[in-house]
């Protein structure tokens, strides 16, 4: 399992922060690479919330299963992602008020199974580790804005 933890420190309101994360059809706003995200299950918000997200992620095009499977509103979040060939990936994002903002800490673990294999477990991880920032970069920015 491979892994990388990135922190970031948003100055906006809690609640702001965590209602951009908790409408995943707004996905394609800030997540980099994503270009379409679709709710597939019942549940609108919170644990169990299921979505497909189309993505482009290096030129390359992928379909990625999702779900939250823990949700502490503004404390902690789990999404879990289900990967092209066997792979997956879960991100665990934990919020930290702070008189400035609020500061969030996120661990990625993956496994990308054959994919990881076939593309280089080296290449993988300096792609992500650039969608990542990109990533949190985007979601500061429109948190900010808000």
């Amino acid at each position: 399992m491979n892994s990388l933890k990135k922190q970031i420190l948003i100055k906006a309101q809690p609640g702001t922060i965590w209602a951009i994360l908790a409408d995943v059809t707004r996905t394609p706003e800030w997540v980099d690479g994503v270009k379409e995200s679709e709710r597939t299950g019942t549940i609108r918000e919170g644990k169990g919330t299921r979505w497909h997200e189309s993505c482009e992620l290096d030129r390359q095009h992928i379909e990625i299963d999702q779900e939250m499977t823990v949700w502490e509103p503004m404390q902690k979040a789990v999404i879990q992602s289900k990967l092209p060939m066997n792979g997956s990936m879960t991100r665990t994002l934990v919020f930290h008020g702070t008189p400035e903002g609020v500061e969030i800490t996120v661990e990625f673990l993956w496994d990308l199974g054959i994919a990881g294999m076939l593309l280089g477990e080296q290449k993988v991880r300096n792609i992500l580790d650039q969608s990542f920032e990109n990533t949190l970069a985007n979601w500061k920015e429109i948190a900010e804005k808000a």
